[in-house]
């Protein structure tokens, strides 16, 4: 099969032909419909993602069709109501099942997990194995390589506003900084919280050709980088993560405010008592929980979302990377094989 791989940080990926795996116990092979291109894929190309395996096939946000399952994994699979040939988003934080956080079902903070396109070969491929059925989240009548973006886009602002959710009381004043693929469902979901038509809600943005979007989906308000927020925000979302938007954050938060760092941006900021509004709370968001993702494709299925994919093979993966680093992607790129 076709696979997108790194073999050292800071090299060009290579296009190769390696063997189709074959599951073994509980894993489930899946044919690959697409894999989203995430911005932490260009972390992990530059070597600036921590716990990451090479030589490695990129690509976590997958989605696909049950294509073979070892000879453990029938049984979970019945119970998952799942069998060959269904269409399937994949959970990519794979733990250990046995610590703390796994136990607590929050799989993706376990300290030893292994994920697909960190530890183990990813989505960029035309096959990937998956080591239990109970990751993988049946998506009905939806399209796979339009779903495969809420693997990580759509489940990462999901957990974000929903950690924020003692904060967005009705009247509550938002921002939202970026409106790239995260912040674009991470807007809706604010709008679709308890209290969401009661919010006051801003993004900011550098591209001007995002603030009509902004509007689109339910901003009040839309800034450029350099323009003032009208008043302090309650809770800030941050899905740049650059010293300068974190910077900006700390700023315009309010006293007791919540200021959620989503973004990988790799910024920083001066912590302390001086440094930060009085009784501030700050907070870091990675990935998401196995029952959050069933939640957003539910979603998704009701069609209670919108949010766009451009298609390109994978064979034009490094193409897809560079207009990713440029700024020339609107929503996600999704990496289709054959």
């Amino acid at each position: 099969m076709l696979a997108a791989r790194l073999h050292s940080p800071g090299e060009a990926l290579h296009l190769e032909e390696v063997p189709i795996p074959e599951p073994t116990g509980t894993e489930v092979r899946v044919r690959v419909a697409g894999c989203g291109v995430c911005r932490t894929d260009l972390h992990i190309v530059d070597g600036s993602q921590p716990r990451v395996e090479m030589p490695l096939t990129l690509g976590h946000e997958v989605a696909g069709w049950i294509d073979a399952v070892g000879p453990d994994a029938a049984r979970p699979l019945r119970k998952g109501r799942l069998r060959t040939g269904d269409a399937v988003v994949v959970f990519g934080g794979w733990g250990c099942g046995q610590c703390a956080e796994c136990l607590a079902g929050e799989e993706q903070r376990c300290p030893t997990g292994r994920s697909p396109g960190f530890q183990l070969d990813g989505g960029y491929a035309e096959f990937l194995l998956v080591p239990d059925p109970r990751d993988l989240v049946p998506l009905g009548d939806l399209d796979p390589i339009e779903a495969a973006p809420l693997a990580d886009a759509g489940l990462t602002p999901f957990r974000a506003v929903r950690r924020a959710s003692p904060w967005l009381r009705p009247g509550a004043r938002v921002l939202v900084t970026g409106l790239g693929a995260l912040g674009q469902f991470g807007l809706q979901y604010l709008r679709s919280s308890n209290a969401g038509s009661k919010l006051q809600i801003a993004v900011r943005e550098t591209e001007p050709t995002r603030l009509e979007l902004a509007t689109a989906l339910g901003a009040d308000v839309a800034l450029l980088a350099d323009e003032a927020l009208p008043w302090p925000a309650d809770a800030i979302f941050d899905f740049v993560g650059s010293d300068e938007s974190l910077r900006g954050a700390v700023h315009d938060l309010s006293p007791n405010g919540l200021l959620l760092v989503i973004g990988e941006g790799g910024g920083r900021f001066e912590m302390g008592i001086a440094r930060i509004p009085v009784e501030a709370w700050v907070s870091s968001i990675a990935w998401g929980a196995l029952d959050e993702l069933h939640e957003v494709v539910r979603r998704a299925r009701a069609r209670k979302m919108r949010w766009s994919v451009e298609r390109m093979p994978l064979t034009e993966v490094e193409e897809a990377h560079r207009r990713l680093r440029a700024g020339e992607v609107e929503g996600r790129i999704v990496l289709v094989p054959g």
